[in-house]
């Protein structure tokens, strides 16, 4: 039978892997988007010299930020707003 130590430690383990994971896709991600840079720069470079318009970057990291008027900050934040707004719900329907 597991102690609670031994399942604190299993926890730690299963951690510092999702991290290690984590930390290895986000290299990744960093690296494609340096790739992906580059390649913008030479396909504009050709775009300018036969007269196609250049390409336009897009932004794909987002970032969001939950604001309701109505509540205070830790209701605004909380776990049920938050689905809320996230399943279009709106922040209005309680």
């Amino acid at each position: 039978m597991k102690t609670f130590k031994d399942w604190l430690n299993e926890g730690e383990t299963l951690y510092q892997q999702a991290l290690q994971e984590y930390q290895a896709l986000e290299a990744q991600i960093q690296d494609l988007e340096q790739k992906l840079a580059i390649k913008k720069d030479e396909v504009n470079q050709i775009a300018a010299v036969i007269g196609k318009p250049p390409v336009e970057s897009t932004n794909r990291k987002l970032t969001a930020e939950l604001v309701d008027h109505h509540t205070s900050g830790s209701v605004a934040n909380s776990p049920a707003t938050i689905a809320r707004a996230l399943t279009g719900r709106g922040l209005g329907g309680r």
